[in-house]
């Protein structure tokens, strides 16, 4: 099915599907792991950073090669369906974070693209569940978090504040639920560990919303 002339238009559900069998090409093509869920956070990252970073920039960065997608797609069709719906999810985030909404459950509200993993396993023949089951599964919301961490660390120095400054403090804040999703649960405190995945997840987003506000505020950012 050909994608929608808009690249303003959110992905339907089997353009996500799409999205989701050319990050396996590009998790088979190269060196580093790559999943649907953990791009969706390094694009949430993006698009609530300090500054607009540019493809040449995020690319490397997220397939960990100077070359970027230079040399991944052999099918020319691939990596264009690839841009395009990479684009148009970028702009869905973008719009999510900049509506004003008062609760998660907004139809307006970013809904990450996080999997089910026990959902799925349930829905699995058997065998197939324990295949999956003793390759590893990843904790709820372990990779999207993952992802957005990956821009922020790369991009440090543009996120560095002032030392000791309540901003600093702030921000600091608000990526902790960020870093107990993407930890390994036996680092994760007695009180981290009460909390359910799914709350975690919810402050994660919140502070996304507040992230991109707040760099707005100091007249950074990507602003659209």
């Amino acid at each position: 099915m050909s994608a929608p002339k808009s690249p303003h238009a959110p992905l339907r559900d089997e353009e996500i599907d799409d999205l989701a069998d050319l990050v396996d090409l590009i998790d088979e093509r190269t060196d580093v792991p790559v999943s649907l869920e953990g791009l969706d956070g390094f694009l949430t990252a993006l698009v609530c950073s300090p500054r607009a970073i540019p493809p040449a920039e995020y690319f490397p960065v997220l397939l960990d090669s100077a070359d970027g997608l230079a040399t991944v797609f052999e099918d020319a069709a691939d990596e264009a369906r690839f841009l395009a719906l990479f684009e148009r999810r970028r702009n869905e985030i973008s719009r999510a974070l900049a509506a004003p909404i008062e609760n998660l459950a907004d139809p307006k509200a970013l809904s990450p693209l996080v999997m089910d993993w026990i959902g799925l396993l349930a829905e699995l023949p058997s065998a197939e569940a324990k295949q999956l089951r003793d390759a590893g599964i990843p904790p709820y919301a372990q990779l999207w978090a993952g992802g957005f961490l990956l821009a922020v660390e790369h991009w440090e120095d543009d996120w560095e504040l002032p030392a000791d400054s309540k901003d600093e403090a702030f921000v600091d804040e608000v990526l902790d639920p960020f870093y107990v999703l993407a930890a390994p649960l036996d680092e994760l405190s007695p009180e981290e560990r009460a909390i359910r995945r799914e709350d975690h997840l919810a402050l994660a987003l919140w502070g996304a919303y507040e992230l991109r506000e707040f760099w707005l505020d100091r007249g950074q950012g990507p602003r659209h």
